[in-house]
């Protein structure tokens, strides 16, 4: 198959939509099918280029890089933009063959529903995401936009993450939506654990044999709430020390709570690390402490558990919808008792049935096989 991918978020941008857009691309590649990715441009990124034999086209970018991406402007000039890519694509397409459209952003969604009835084509749809399944979702753009997504320009199956969100889009289409899982590159984890020496990071840190080392991954970012980890840390006494993973706006803000809560000489700031090194660090630490306040989905939760460690989180994303014997889940302030009332062990090594349940491979099976399906069915349809 040609498949056509619409994503505002790509390679090599770092977020987990961008990843998991980027490892679906090269594993549908792996497995003898064509890709051909729509994404903006950005400062620095070339208009063209092929990379693992994933054809990525950025023609035009749809904001400044100084705009937050849900700013008023912003969704303006995305808007703008996405009829741009629309009249593009449609120039484009006058002389390709394609099988089907992937569309995995807001703001892709009409056009991909466009192109899909203009030109006879099989749509699948993904939804991240969503500010519907906020306790109390506040009226916003991105809320607008989002149900009219839902109700006027989904694909003939549309796939999400968590039940909660499912229920939401049922409600708007006549779709087939379905809940799944994968975000894990499995290659990635399974090369770091075989690199990784968790005995040495620990040194590196400053982390001696009694101490229990916690981790945060992730932005420093408000939604994200590193000072969280920092609060949960103040809790507990001096064998307990913290690592920090990530950079982001907030880095001052944290430094900042560091210092208030007196823990500066049990809190180590790495810092932006690469992905690989992250992974060694949460396989080296006790326990991964996950203290957003959202999340679409929460990756580095499951990198944890694929690579044996204990995982503390708030019910967000699809935390609460898995169960698992080391994923603890509550509130902030239930995070101290959690902690003091499990007892942590480490393992070296791979969770391996974890990895195949989460992995990017389970993810591109079920887009794949919803193409297929919808392929052969259109094929029966027609010869009928």
């Amino acid at each position: 198959m040609h498949l056509l991918v619409l994503s505002e978020a790509f390679y090599p941008e770092t977020s987990g939509g961008a990843h998991v857009r980027w490892r679906f691309c090269q594993l549908a590649v792996e497995r003898g099918h064509d890709v051909t990715v729509f994404t903006p441009h950005e400062k620095g990124f070339a208009k063209s280029e092929i990379v693992d034999g994933v054809e990525i086209r950025r023609p035009f970018p749809v904001k400044s890089d100084s705009v937050p991406i849900y700013s008023p402007i912003a969704v303006i000039t995305r808007i703008a933009a996405s009829v741009l890519f629309f009249v593009y694509l449609c120039w484009w397409l006058r002389d390709q063959d394609v099988d089907g459209l992937h569309s995995a952003s807001h703001l892709t969604h009409w056009v991909g529903k466009a192109l899909s009835v203009f030109y006879d084509l099989p749509l699948v749809s993904f939804i991240g995401y969503t500010p519907s399944v906020d306790a109390d979702p506040s009226l916003s753009p991105q809320l607008l936009l989002e149900r009219v997504n839902f109700r006027f320009f989904m694909g003939q199956t549309v796939f999400c993450r968590i039940p909660r969100t499912k229920e939401i889009i049922e409600r708007y289409t006549d779709g087939t939506v379905v809940v799944l899982h994968g975000i894990l590159n499995q290659k990635r984890i399974t090369d770091a654990v075989s690199t990784a020496d968790r005995d040495q990071r620990r040194i590196d840190l400053g982390i001696d044999e009694n101490e229990t080392l916690l981790v945060y991954v992730g932005r420093l970012a408000p939604l994200k709430n590193p000072v969280g980890a920092i609060e949960v840390l103040s809790e507990f006494p001096s064998e307990y020390t913290l690592a920090i993973v990530g950079d982001g706006d907030e880095r001052e803000t944290v430094e900042q709570a560091v210092r208030e809560h007196g823990v500066e000489d049990r809190v180590r700031i790495c810092g932006l690390l690469p992905h690989g090194e992250a992974l060694e660090t949460i396989a080296a630490a006790d326990a991964l402490v996950f203290p957003s306040h959202t999340e679409s989905y929460g990756a580095v939760v499951f990198e944890a558990l694929a690579l044996n460690t204990t995982v503390f989180a708030r019910p967000v994303g699809a935390v609460p919808a898995v169960d698992h014997p080391r994923l603890h889940v509550g509130s902030l302030d239930e995070f101290p008792r959690l902690l003091s009332g499990t007892t942590i062990e480490s393992f070296d090594g791979l969770d391996t049935e974890t990895l195949e349940r989460f992995s990017m491979e389970r993810y591109t099976d079920g887009l794949l096989g919803a193409f297929e399906e919808q392929t052969t069915r259109e094929t029966t349809i027609g010869g009928a």
